[in-house]
């Protein structure tokens, strides 16, 4: 009682004092607007978050925000202060432009593997842009405050350490409280660390991303436990090579398009279509509308590792950075040793995702980057119609049955590279400009690729050409919407994927979606080599009825049902623009509003 009365008598004392009263103030709303602002940061990456969940996060954020905020004003030091601030700052714009992106979770780990290419990106200013991102701000006018007046020697001599202690005592012990109730209810770290999926979703829920960090440096913190999630699926395989056909070994061009939407194809502007060339393709190829991508923990460069090696890729880690990994299930080994020639070309630098690397691991003869094609970078990469110049150069020259893998990237976001050598004035009127930016860039590509396709057909017959889509370009707006959805916590996007073959086979799929794992059993079954291959995809040529489930983030998922979903899920079913920017419980009344 007379530690609590002395406390109390200095209190009134300070209080007098105008300039201590007002950073008392400032203080206290300094660390209600950080709670607040971890809050939202948490439920913007929370898939369905209602207001008894926004209720929770922010009284436990309080609670935890009080105690940090306490210990770091007890180091007496500004800058101690200042840096905490600037790195909650940069890892909650981060996390939450990582998650508009992947609608998945950052970890450390992957943070630390991406952090060049992360860098590099953002030089060309392709991360996401979303009024959401504001939220990262709200507390710095009173965190300046803090960092010029509250670490004064004067201030400092009346800040009660004996108040601070209690009060971060009382915190502690409510935290505690909660935490024994919430195991007893079986919904504590220890009841969801062990579920990959929906788990990490749950923690996030409960205890923030910090801590869904932490689990997973714990649960994945060698190569080894990374290697060992790759589910490969039930074993296809070739016994011997058909020596009877006649036309031998047939060639391979596989060609990978930046950002390529599974719109974007079938999209008109003014009347015209944005890719005549691939919109005619619809009806003269085997044509997959919707093609699942996986768009992971790694980026873009899960495209390659699931085609190539048809195994789904890691959530929580670039799968094409495991320096310990084989490749065992490599399409393109399996190509090498039947006698084929194999290359990749890819107008960025080669160690862009450690691509150099990785590609020869997984197969390939030949790797050619923008430095190695001597190109110089034009934008962000080489332009895409010199990379297939360069492709028909050594394709061309090449003596045995070959595959070239093709990776573009002048379509790449914000897709203003292609303004450098390629403007096509009928978009100009576009006011979005990221979407006048997208249709130029796509109707580049377009032109590009029909010139290197026609050339390849008129030289070299015998040969197969898949195009199709890397991932979708981010986009949803009233001008152009890309093909996405999300369904609880799980991310569905889809790209085309066109099909070329040299006996013109024409057919457009109209009831399921493709999947990034079907293209190597596509390849191997026409290859005419003897194969073995572990694969949950299938021959995409083959027969309809034999079509697998497709594998997602520890699902299952029937390729009728994606198909059925995607090709009805039009613009005017979306929610507003401006229920993207605030949780549910907030704009609930808007959206009755919105829809009478």
């Amino acid at each position: 009682m007379i530690i609590l009365e002395s406390i109390i008598k200095k209190i009134q004392t300070a209080a007098k004092d105008k300039s201590y009263r007002n950073l008392f103030i400032i203080s206290v709303l300094f660390i209600v607007t950080n709670a607040l602002k971890t809050s939202l940061y948490n439920i913007f990456l929370i898939p369905d978050a209602d207001k008894n969940i926004f209720a929770y996060k922010f009284w436990i954020t309080l609670l935890c925000c009080t105690i940090l905020y306490l210990l770091i004003l007890n180091f007496k030091s500004r800058y101690v202060f200042l840096f905490f601030f600037v790195i909650q700052c940069i890892y909650y714009y981060a996390n939450i432009s990582y998650y508009l992106y992947f609608h998945s979770y950052l970890h450390f780990l992957q943070w630390i593997s991406l952090f060049k290419e992360a860098l590099i990106s953002a030089s060309h200013l392709a991360n996401p842009k979303s009024v959401q991102l504001l939220v990262v701000f709200i507390d710095v006018p009173l965190a300046l405050y803090i960092f010029l007046k509250a670490f004064k020697k004067e201030t400092q001599q009346s800040m009660f350490p004996a108040l601070k202690n209690l009060v971060m005592i009382l915190a502690a012990l409510i935290l505690m409280v909660v935490e024994i109730n919430n195991y007893s209810s079986e919904k504590s770290i220890i009841h969801y660390m062990d579920n990959r999926y929906t788990g990490e979703t749950e923690i996030v829920q409960r205890y923030g991303t910090l801590a869904n960090s932490i689990i997973n440096i714990v649960k994945n913190n060698s190569e080894q436990k990374l290697i060992r999630q790759f589910a490969y699926g039930d074993k296809i395989e070739s016994g011997s090579a058909n020596k009877n056909t006649k036309t031998g070994k047939p060639n391979y061009v596989i060609i990978q398009v930046e950002s390529m939407d599974a719109n974007i194809v079938k999209q008109q502007y003014n009347g015209s279509y944005v890719m005549p060339y691939l919109s005619s393709l619809r009806q003269n190829s085997v044509y997959y509308p919707y093609t699942l991508s996986y768009h992971k923990g790694g980026g873009t460069s899960d495209t390659e590792f699931s085609i190539i090696n048809s195994v789904e890729p890691l959530d929580s880690f670039p799968a094409i950075k495991l320096t310990s990994y084989s490749y065992p299930n490599s399409a393109i080994s399996k190509l090498s040793k039947a006698g084929y020639s194999t290359m990749a070309l890819h107008g960025n630098v080669g160690t862009f995702y450690n691509r150099d690397i990785a590609l020869s691991k997984m197969g390939f003869e030949k790797f050619y980057d923008i430095n190695s094609m001597k190109y110089i970078d034009e934008g962000w990469g080489a332009p895409d119609d010199k990379v297939f110049s360069f492709a028909m150069e050594k394709i061309s020259a090449s003596k045995k049955p070959f595959l070239s893998y093709i990776i573009t990237m002048t379509s790449h976001g914000p897709f203003g590279s292609a303004r450098n050598y390629y403007n096509n004035a009928g978009y100009d009127q576009i006011k979005d400009e990221i979407v006048k930016n997208y249709f130029n860039s796509m109707n580049y590509v377009d032109d590009s690729i029909k010139n290197f396709v026609s050339k390849i057909q008129a030289e070299i017959p015998n040969t197969y050409i898949f195009i199709y889509g890397d991932h979708t370009p981010n986009i949803q707006s009233e001008e152009y919407h890309q093909a996405s959805f999300i369904d609880e916590d799980k991310y569905f996007e889809f790209v085309p994927l066109f099909i070329i073959t040299p006996d013109n086979k024409k057919r457009i799929e109209n009831s399921a979606v493709a999947s990034f794992l079907d293209i190597s059993p596509t390849i191997l079954k026409s290859s005419n080599i003897s194969y073995s291959l572990y694969s949950n995809g299938t021959n995409l040529l083959g027969s309809r009825d034999k079509l697998k489930d497709i594998p997602l983030k520890g699902g299952f998922f029937n390729r009728q049902m994606l198909y059925n979903s995607i090709s009805k899920y039009t613009y005017s079913d979306k929610e507003p623009l401006w229920r993207k920017y605030l949780p549910s419980f907030i704009t609930s009344n808007l959206i009755e509003r919105h829809k009478k």
